[in-house]
């Protein structure tokens, strides 16, 4: 068996496989410019976490602290059960401090508020009801009176 030859010089560029998702800091955790909750895969650590932050986003980690969420029950739809999907959640702790960007204003993206486009969708459904289609009405006509005339037949007969 042969060898692979591995060739000097290749810029590779490797992407994360994972998903660290920046939330908003829980009422319990104290309102700190410098204190960030990230929502992580259960299979990330502490050091994952810290590597992931300083080397892809130079972010200066000073320390993490995690903890497991567990899966709830979200609700029930008849004979199935609904149940939120466990996480983890990593307090971060960073040098400096950390303010969150402005709020972009929906109509830069072309999104409508979402009040508008719901009011908008139920003023659509407002006075909506099944109507008969006339070709099904005018056949019923027709198989009624073909039984009336069936009927009649047999009275005279």
């Amino acid at each position: 068996m042969t060898t692979p030859v591995l060739k000097e010089g290749l810029k590779k560029i490797y992407f994360p496989s994972t998903v660290l998702k920046l939330v908003r800091n829980a009422p319990n955790v104290p309102q700190v410019s410098n204190i960030l909750t990230f929502r992580v895969p259960p299979s990330m650590n502490k050091f994952d976490i810290k590597s992931y932050l300083s080397n892809i986003y130079q972010i200066p980690v000073v320390t993490v602290r995690t903890s497991n969420m567990p899966a709830k029950l979200a609700g029930s739809g008849g004979n199935t059960i609904l149940k939120r999907q466990k996480f983890k959640k990593a307090i971060v702790t960073i040098e400096g401090e950390f303010k969150w960007p402005e709020e972009p204003e929906a109509k830069t993206f072309g999104i409508q508020d979402a009040v508008q486009e719901r009011s908008r969708f139920m003023n659509r459904l407002k006075g909506w009801r099944m109507r008969p289609h006339h070709g099904l009405q005018e056949a019923k006509k027709a198989a009624d009176a073909l039984a009336a005339a069936e009927k009649a037949a047999e009275t005279k007969a």
